[in-house]
């Protein structure tokens, strides 16, 4: 199978990886010439001659080795090299996927965004209430105040009902919970570009007594009521997409 070089960061990585991989399949040692027509078979088209050079590295690096005038094998840290790194693609692969599937393509794939928010923003405010300091609950509350002053001097707030989501994040001790909810929130906040009608229906759906409701509820660490808020609150967002 084919590998994609747009996984890798630097060339180099996406050679060695081929070549690995090429000798871990062999049962017999590869030379040159072998090595270059398998490594283009899995997609690395290269020359001989950066063949040659990219084998005597492994061999400096000590992930291959010599076998008299038969060609190279894969060493002991060779093959512990390409499992790493098969690891580290594969993760690549996934977080690759995982950006396309949050890139919304049409208002369904926003709505199944958004069901996605109302489970991780459930499992961040738990987080939340039992581990936050009451100094930085007060990050929240500061974020519902400056939303609070720009309605009521009728100020631009379109970004402020956000935020509030932003700060909820940061609090959160739980980093994968966090990362997945600052994605969801970073797709959401690029809706303008590609359905500014939707966006503009999300940002009417903020609304502000809500972030309220919820701020208060976090305040008296009620995990019940700030939980049960925060899902009418998205569930909401849902509902102005649908309508």
């Amino acid at each position: 199978m084919k590998m994609s070089k747009e996984l890798f960061s630097n060339e180099a990585d996406f050679h060695y990886l081929i070549a690995l991989q090429c000798l871990s399949d062999s049962e017999k040692p590869l030379g040159s010439w072998i090595m270059k027509e398998k490594m283009e078979n899995l997609g690395d088209s290269i020359s001989l001659a950066s063949v040659g050079r990219l084998l005597k590295e492994l061999d400096g690096l000590g992930w291959t080795e010599l076998v008299s005038s038969q060609g190279r094998i894969l060493t002991v840290k060779g093959q512990r090299q390409l499992e790493g790194m098969q690891s580290d693609v594969e993760r690549l692969k996934i977080e690759a996927e995982m950006k396309k599937a949050t890139d919304p393509e049409n208002a369904q794939d926003i709505i199944d965004l958004l069901n996605v928010r109302v489970i991780i923003e459930s499992e961040v405010i738990k987080s939340v209430i039992e581990y936050a300091s009451d100094d930085e609950i007060g990050l929240l509350e500061e974020s519902v105040k400056q939303h609070k002053h720009c309605v009521s001097i009728g100020e631009n707030s379109e970004l402020l009902p956000i935020n509030f989501h932003q700060v909820l994040c940061t609090l959160s001790c739980n980093r994968f919970l966090n990362s997945v909810l600052k994605l969801l929130i970073h797709e959401e906040l690029r809706l303008e570009e590609k359905f500014p009608e939707i966006a503009t229906k999300l940002r009417d759906a903020h609304h502000l007594v809500e972030h309220e409701l919820i701020l208060e509820a976090v305040k008296a660490r009620d995990v019940e009521k700030a939980v049960l808020l925060t899902k009418d609150h998205i569930q909401k967002l849902i509902q102005s997409v649908i309508n």
